[in-house]
C-alpha cells in the first residue's frame, strides 16, 4: 500500500476540480489524500495549520489573481511545491510563474493524466531536492540564483530551444567549459548523439559517437550519476575526444523517462578539476528530470504525429470509401476520396450532413439497427448492406464500423466496400458451373452411342470390303477416336480440379520424366536433354498431373521441330519459386497468336482440340504456379511454368 501524497487544491471551479480529482485517481500505483478549497483566503489557512506534499494552484480565484497568488502561497508556504493550473497558455506568464517560484505551469485544456502525475511527482522531487540545497543559508543563495538563471533561460522554450538553453545555463552556472545533453540511439544503447553542445562560450555542431571506453559509457551503464574530479584522460585513455578538449573532469548523469527506461544523458566537463559540490549535483539531478521530461514529450509527439500520418496516409489512399460520422445525428466529419467517387458527391455535399439526410441508406432502419449493435459490442464487421448513390442508383457494399472518440465526442469510423463486380463475378462463376455441368452431361451422353459407333466401326473392319469402302471405314475410325479424345478433354476441362499434393524432388521427377520420354522421339533423331540443377528443389505437387502438364509441354515442343533438340532448365527465380523452362529452336510463334493459346478451344494443329494448354494452365495454376510462353526468331520458343518451393 503506497502512502498517499497529501494535495491542497485551490480551484474555485467546481467542474474543474472534479476533473483533475478524477484524473488523478486514474494513477493505479499512486494514492491521493485531497483537500479542495475555492478561496485563497481558505487555502492559507490551510496552510497555517495542515501540512501538505504539493500544492495545485489555479492563478484566477475570486479573491486572487494571476501572479500574486503565487506570491501569497510561497510567503504562507514557502517551500511547498506549486503546480500552477491555468487556462491561459501564455509562455510569458509561464516564465513569470515559474520565477515567482511555481514548479511547473500547465494549461488545462492540454492536461492528461500522464503530465499532470508526472509535473506533482517531479514538482515534490524538486522540493525536496530544494530542501536539501536550503541547509546553508550561503549554499543556498548560490543554488537559488543558479536554479532561476537554469529556469528562466528554458521554461519558455521547447525542443532544440530547450536542450540549446539548458546546456548553455549549465555551463554558465557551473562554470565549466563544457556541457552536452545527448539521446540514445538504439534500445540497446551503443552510440548517442547530442542534441545540443555548448563549449568555450559558444554552441558547437551536435555529433555522433560511440560509447566504449568513455565516460558516457559508464553513465548509460549505471543508469545513474559519475564523478570524475581530475585525471580524466588517464582514466579513459582510448577516449581521443578528452584529449582534444584538454579535458579534466566530468560530471554526468542518466536520462531516465517515466518507466525507468534509458534516454540519453547530460554531462558537464571541464579543463580544469571539478570538486563535487552537492550543489553540483542536485542542479544536474533537476535539469536532468527537465530533460528527460523533454525528450519524452517529443517521442510521444513524434509517435503521436507519425500515427496520425499513417493514419491521413491510410485514409486518404484507401481504396475503400472511409467515412467519420457522429454517432448520435450521423453528420460526416470526414469523408475519403473513394467515398466521394463510389457516391458521386462532392466533399462540401456530404460534409456536415447526415446519410440519413442524404439518402445514403437505402433501409434508413439499417442504421438504427447498426447503432444498437455498436451501443453494444463497439464494432461490426463486413456485414452486408444496400446503399445509394446521388443519382439514386442502388448497390451492395460490404460495411465494417468501430465507434472512436474525437475531442471526447463519439463518432463512427466507417468502412464500405463496393461489392457490385464481385456479385456479378458470383453470378458469373455460378453461370459458368451450370455450362460446366452441362457439358459435363452432354459429354457422358454423347459418349455413350459414340462407343456403340466405334464399336460397330471395329467390327466393320473384319469384313472383306471394297477398297473404296475400306477408305471410309477408316476415315470413319479415324473420326470417331478424334471425337472420343475431345470429349475426354471437354470432360478433364470442365470438371472441377481434385489433387492430391505430395512432397515431389523435381529433379528426380524431370529426369524420371526424361527417361521415359526420350525413347519415343529418338527414333526421328529428335533429343530430349535435361540440365540439373544442382541444389535440391523440393514442391508440393499432384504427381500424375504435373506428369500431365510435362508430357503435354514436352510433346507441343517436339512436335514445332523437325529435328534438333528440346531442353529443360530449373532455375530459382526467387528464393520461394523455381521456374522450369521448356525450350525449342523451332519457328516462332506470331505474336499475336501468343495470347490466345492458352484459351480453351484456340488450336493452331489441324488435328487439335484446343484444350492442351488450356488444362495446363489450370494444372499449374491450381498449384499456386503461373504459366506463360515466349516466342521469337533469335531465341525460339519457350514454355514457363513457375511453381512455389517448399521452403524449410
Amino acid at each position: 500500500m503506497t502512502t498517499p501524497i497529501l494535495l491542497l487544491l485551490v480551484e474555485d471551479n467546481p467542474a474543474d476540480a472534479h476533473l483533475l480529482m478524477e484524473t488523478l485517481e486514474e494513477a493505479a500505483d499512486q494514492s491521493w489524500q485531497i483537500t479542495h478549497v475555492q478561496r485563497l483566503s481558505i487555502a492559507l489557512k490551510h496552510l497555517a495549520s495542515d501540512h501538505f506534499d504539493a500544492i495545485l494552484l489555479d492563478l484566477s480565484l475570486p479573491d486572487s489573481k494571476e501572479l500574486d497568488t503565487i506570491s501569497q502561497i510561497r510567503t504562507a508556504a514557502q517551500d511547498l511545491p506549486i503546480v500552477v493550473l491555468t487556462g491561459l497558455d501564455d509562455k510569458q506568464i509561464a516564465v513569470q510563474a515559474v520565477a515567482r517560484g511555481a514548479q511547473d505551469y500547465l494549461v488545462k485544456g492540454t492536461i492528461t493524466p500522464e503530465v499532470l502525475i508526472r509535473a506533482i511527482r517531479y514538482a515534490i522531487e524538486r522540493g525536496r531536492i530544494l530542501k536539501q540545497l536550503q541547509a546553508e543559508v550561503l549554499e543556498r543563495q548560490r543554488s537559488e540564483q543558479t536554479l532561476r538563471m537554469i529556469v528562466e533561460g528554458t521554461a519558455s522554450v521547447v525542443g532544440d530551444d530547450f536542450f540549446r538553453s539548458l546546456v548553455r545555463s549549465l555551463a554558465e552556472a557551473l562554470g565549466v567549459r563544457y556541457a552536452l545533453v545527448s539521446g540514445c540511439e538504439s534500445t540497446a544503447p551503443t552510440r548517442v548523439r547530442t542534441f545540443a553542445f555548448w563549449h568555450d562560450n559558444e554552441f558547437g555542431k551536435n555529433f555522433e559517437y560511440d560509447l566504449a571506453d568513455t565516460p558516457c559509457e559508464q553513465v548509460i551503464n549505471s543508469k545513474g550519476c559519475q564523478y570524475y574530479a581530475s585525471n580524466l584522460q588517464s582514466l579513459f585513455p582510448k577516449d581521443g575526444v578528452l584529449v582534444e578538449w584538454q579535458a579534466e573532469s566530468y560530471l554526468g548523469i542518466a536520462l531516465l523517462d517515466s518507466t525507468g527506461k534509458i534516454l540519453g544523458h547530460l554531462a558537464v566537463l571541464d579543463d580544469k578539476p571539478m570538486e563535487d559540490e552537492p550543489r553540483n549535483r542536485a542542479v544536474l539531478e533537476i535539469f536532468a528530470a527537465r530533460a528527460a521530461a523533454e525528450i519524452e514529450r517529443q517521442q510521444a509527439e513524434a509517435a503521436l504525429r507519425m500515427s496520425e500520418e499513417k493514419f491521413s496516409t491510410a485514409f486518404r489512399s484507401s481504396p475503400d470509401a472511409i467515412t467519420i460520422s457522429t454517432l448520435d445525428n450521423g453528420c460526416y466529419v470526414e469523408v475519403n476520396d473513394s467515398c466521394l467517387h463510389m457516391l458521386g458527391y462532392h466533399r462540401e455535399e456530404m460534409l456536415g450532413h447526415s446519410a440519413l439526410e442524404l439518402g445514403i441508406w437505402a433501409k434508413p432502419e439499417d442504421r438504427d439497427a447498426l447503432v444498437r449493435s455498436l451501443q453494444e459490442k463497439e464494432s461490426v464487421s463486413k456485414i452486408e448492406l444496400q446503399f445509394r448513390k446521388k443519382s439514386g442508383e442502388l448497390f451492395p457494399a460490404l460495411f465494417s464500423a468501430e465507434i472512436i472518440h474525437l475531442e471526447n465526442e463519439p463518432c463512427l469510423l466507417s468502412v464500405a466496400t463496393d461489392i457490385t463486380a464481385l456479385k456479378q463475378a458470383e453470378k458469373a462463376l455460378e453461370r459458368l458451373a451450370e455450362i460446366g455441368e452441362l457439358a459435363t452431361m452432354i459429354v457422358h451422353e454423347v459418349r455413350n452411342p459414340l462407343t456403340t459407333i466405334s464399336m460397330s466401326l471395329s467390327s466393320f473392319k473384319r469384313l472383306d470390303l471394297p477398297d473404296r469402302y475400306q477408305e471410309y471405314l477408316a476415315l470413319a475410325s479415324d473420326e470417331s477416336d478424334r471425337l472420343q479424345r475431345l470429349l475426354n478433354q471437354i470432360l478433364l476441362y470442365a470438371k472441377p480440379q481434385t489433387f492430391q499434393p505430395i512432397e515431389l524432388e523435381l529433379n528426380s521427377f524431370i529426369t524420371d520424366m526424361v527417361a521415359s520420354l526420350q525413347p519415343i522421339y529418338a527414333a526421328d533423331g529428335k533429343q530430349l536433354q535435361f540440365t540439373i540443377n544442382p541444389s535440391p528443389l523440393k514442391i508440393l505437387a499432384d504427381r500424375d498431373k504435373l506428369k500431365q502438364v510435362f508430357i503435354n509441354l514436352v510433346t507441343n515442343a517436339f512436335e514445332a521441330i523437325e529435328e534438333g533438340v528440346v531442353a529443360i532448365a530449373t532455375t530459382n527465380s526467387t528464393p520461394n519459386h523455381v521456374c522450369i523452362q521448356i525450350h525449342n529452336n523451332g519457328h516462332p510463334i506470331p505474336s499475336d497468336i501468343l495470347p490466345k493459346l492458352t484459351r480453351p478451344f484456340f488450336t493452331t494443329k489441324s488435328t487439335g482440340t484446343g484444350l492442351g494448354l488450356a488444362i495446363v494452365k489450370r494444372i499449374v495454376e491450381a498449384h499456386g504456379g503461373e504459366f506463360s510462353i515466349e516466342s521469337s526468331v533469335s531465341e525460339g520458343t519457350t514454355a514457363r511454368v513457375k511453381l512455389p518451393l517448399v521452403v524449410t
